[in-house]
This record gives C-alpha cells, structure tokens and sequence, in this order.
C-alpha cells in the first residue's frame, strides 16, 4: 500500500495559490470522510425504492417485521442525539451521560436479528444496506462489513439496489483495509451500462483504491478518465484536486 498522503507534503514553496493550498489540506485532513462523502445520502435514497421490492407477501411481511425496530434505533438515535445537543460544549460527560455505543447496541442487535430471520428476501438487503450506513457513522467498520454478509439475497445485476449495494460495501471494505475486494464491487458498479448514474463516482473510488495500493500510474489514469468521461460531476472536481496532490507529493519525492 502507498504512503498515506502527508501534510508535509503541503509545506513546500507556493506551488499553487492559496485557495488550492487550503483545499489540498482539507483534502488530507479529512481523507476517510471524502471517500463516504455522498455515501450517506446515497444509502438513504434506497428507501425510496424499496416499495418496488414489496410485490410478494413475502416481501411485505418482511418489511413488516423489519420496521419495529429499525424505527426503534431511529428513534432513539435520534432522542441520544437531541441528549448530547441540549449539553453546554465545555461541559465534561460524567458516568451517566448517554453512552452512544451502549445505548444504541441493543437496538442495532434487534436489527440483526430481524434481517437473519428474513435473509433470503430484498427487505433484508434494504434493512442491512442501512444499517450498516448507520455503523459506517460511528466508525463500527469490521461491525459494518458483518451486516452486509447476513442476508442471502443480493441484489440482481442492473438494479438499482445493486449500484446502492456494491458502492456501499466498497467503502466499508475500504474501511476494513481491503483494497482488492473494494476495486471488485466498485468494477461491478463501472462495467454495468444499467447503472451509468454511479459511473462517475465508482471510477472515482476505484483511483482513490489504485492510489492507496500504490499504484500510481493506474490512479492517474483512473483519475483522468473521470475528468474526461464526466467532465461536469462532482467526482470529476475531486478528481482534479487528486491528481493535483499526487503531482505535489511527487514535486516533493523528486
């Protein structure tokens, strides 16, 4: 795997301006969170499809009984976090202040539970996709790639669900520091001509996955291809800014 980008790499002579400067370092600074950023977002829009899966009584059973508690942890996220906001911020938390981890297990436990005892339908899938973008956030990683092993369905090629699926599990895989499973669900995502709205963001990954293999050549190239393909996305600025800090960091290695 490559070296981590450095700050140190940010200490040179002004190379670029000051405005390219700051960006490289919130870049750097905040790494992991540019590789979930959009995952959030991308994971809470499966709700929105997942009426097209409730067409058995199968399916509507199970989504049933996946509702109580996934609602239940919602909930209580929600009352924990409301807790914690209501706190003046130079307070110090004492033995009794709410504990997230210890508060919200048991409710994520009731979860897992319900998506084993409906493994084999996509309501599972639905419910583990989500719950495992609700540990993504709390930096329950190896917990988070656990989740997306419990069901037995998975999402068929071309679906949206699978686009949703396979972009999630290559963060989390990443996460875990398992770069060559991550290059493979973020491939299913790029070479599928049903799935082209992920494009874009799925070649971005896959740079960010050559790159910290230490493949430079094939992260610059991946990078390049996001910049000329997508020329107008999200992924194609991020794109540029990328390959702006591996020009830097190789100015620095010369």
């Amino acid at each position: 795997m490559s070296q981590k980008i450095d700050k140190d790499v940010l200490k040179g002579p002004d190379m670029f301006v000051s405005t390219s400067d700051k960006v490289f370092n919130i870049i750097e600074k905040h790494f992991k969170i540019f590789l979930t950023a959009g995952c959030a977002a991308i994971v809470l829009a499966v709700g929105y499809v997942t009426m097209n899966y409730l067409n058995s009584r199968k399916e509507q059973k199970a989504a049933e009984s996946l509702y109580a508690p996934e609602s239940a942890l919602k909930k209580a996220e929600s009352e924990l976090r409301e807790q914690r906001m209501k706190k003046p911020k130079d307070a110090k938390m004492d033995d009794n202040a709410p504990d997230f981890a210890k508060d919200l297990a048991p409710h994520v436990e009731k979860v897992k539970v319900a998506i084993v005892a409906n493994a084999d339908t996509k309501a599972a899938v639905v419910s583990a996709l989500n719950l495992s973008n609700f540990l993504t956030q709390q930096k329950q990683y190896k917990e988070a790639l656990e989740i997306l092993e419990m069901p037995k369905a998975r999402p068929p090629s071309g679906e949206l669900l699978s686009g949703f699926w396979n972009m999630h599990r290559g963060i989390v895989l990443l996460e875990n520091g398992q770069i060559d499973p991550a290059i493979a669900a973020y491939t299913v995502v790029a070479n599928d001509p049903n799935l082209k709205a992920f494009h874009p963001e799925a070649f971005l990954k896959l740079g960010i996955c050559y790159e910290l293999k230490g493949d430079s050549a094939k992260a610059r190239e991946t990078y390049e291809k996001v910049g000329r393909e997508f020329p107008d996305s999200e992924a194609s600025t991020s794109a540029q800014q990328y390959l702006r800090l591996m020009d830097l960091n190789a100015q620095k290695q010369g």
